[in-house]
């Protein structure tokens, strides 16, 4: 009697997890478009949550302080963010048709070939303008594919920027809701449970809020010094020197140098000059200012991880993954760290 109660319990409970994982599985299926959508919104609600709890000061009602923090990052991030998107993917194929024809590249080779064998007798170099100006099309010419189709769909575009900024606003507005919610269906203990959660977001605002916003200042600090003294395309060079910023040891100066080069071999040594002692003061250093004060005692992550987790998210999924690599990466090293206290301690 007592078997076959357990057995119909059982049969019970397989039951309903057949029927919890089919609708899980249509409910992937349903909302798969738009997982990206969702998660961009996740991650800008951990970004901008401390703008939003100061808010809160002085506004009682969630949905209206949800909504003024959703209105100022649009207003002051979000639109700037996409013209300047709009700058690069111009600038972009700009440089890609300058390219083409290898006059300027070319141009710029030749005089740097010439001043060094001017002053290293014996120089040689087994590469043509030709094949210099082949590797540069290819290089922009993955910047172009990942950019464009951004900004291809208008309509497309516009519906998951929608979409984000409305999970963004009831991440905000709901998000200790959630996290309760998920606290119940977790089978760890309580503490257990807060203890993943606050590591894990540690690890998303110290990485993104810190080595990608610094990455993000110093590509655009370094953007301002290319206008500033005369570089073309700043905008795109710019947005290559975020990138940059996180190569460890090296930094914006991958950037940075050759554009002092550009500007040397052009006859504009004062520019140039000043363009290295911008590079240094105003770019190199804010690193060392803003630096702790962003990542404060969280999570802290190589660079060269960051770097990775950057480029693998961007190749995976597009744009958005300068933001997705490093919060998947952040999770997986939250895990790492709480794992001590989770499992080893029940063996």
């Amino acid at each position: 009697m007592i078997s076959n109660t357990v057995a119909k319990a059982k049969t019970h409970v397989n039951f309903f997890l057949i029927l919890l994982g089919a609708a899980l599985v249509l409910g992937f299926i349903i909302i798969r478009p738009y997982i990206t959508t969702i998660i961009v919104g996740g991650i800008l609600a951990a970004i901008f949550s401390p703008l939003y709890d100061y808010l809160r000061r002085f506004v009682r009602k969630e949905s209206l302080t949800a909504a003024v923090t959703l209105i100022l990052v649009f207003i002051v991030i979000l639109i700037p963010l996409f013209f300047l998107g709009s700058q690069v993917f111009q600038e972009s194929k700009d440089v890609y048709s300058s390219l083409t024809s290898n006059g300027t590249l070319g141009g710029l080779f030749e005089s740097t070939k010439n001043l060094i064998t001017k002053y290293i007798p014996g120089a040689s170099f087994d590469i043509s303008n030709a094949q210099i100006g082949e590797y540069a099309r290819q290089v922009l010419g993955k910047v172009i594919e990942n950019i464009g189709p951004v900004f291809s769909g208008i309509a497309q575009i516009a519906l998951h920027i929608v979409l984000s900024l409305m999970a963004f606003y009831y991440f905000l507005k709901d998000g200790d809701k959630l996290k309760e919610e998920l606290i119940k269906l977790s089978p760890l203990k309580e503490k257990e449970n807060r203890e993943i959660i606050e590591k894990i977001k540690t690890a998303i605002t110290s990485v993104v809020r810190g080595s990608l916003v610094i990455g993000i200042i110093q590509g655009i600090l370094t953007g301002i010094g290319f206008s500033l003294f005369g570089i073309p395309n700043p905008a795109l060079w710019g947005s290559l020197a975020v990138i940059a910023a996180l190569v460890p040891g090296a930094g914006t100066a991958l950037i940075i140098i050759p554009g002092v080069l550009f500007l040397a071999f052009s006859g504009s040594l004062v520019s140039a000059f000043l363009l290295l002692i911008w590079g240094f003061v105003a770019v190199g250093l804010i690193d060392n200012f803003l630096g702790p004060r962003l990542m404060g005692r969280g999570t802290k992550m190589h660079q060269f991880m960051i770097l990775l987790s950057v480029l693998g998210g961007i190749t995976i999924f597009g744009p958005v993954g300068f933001l997705i690599g490093p919060l998947i990466l952040s999770f997986i090293l939250a895990l790492i760290d709480i794992y001590p206290a989770v499992i080893l301690k029940r063996r």
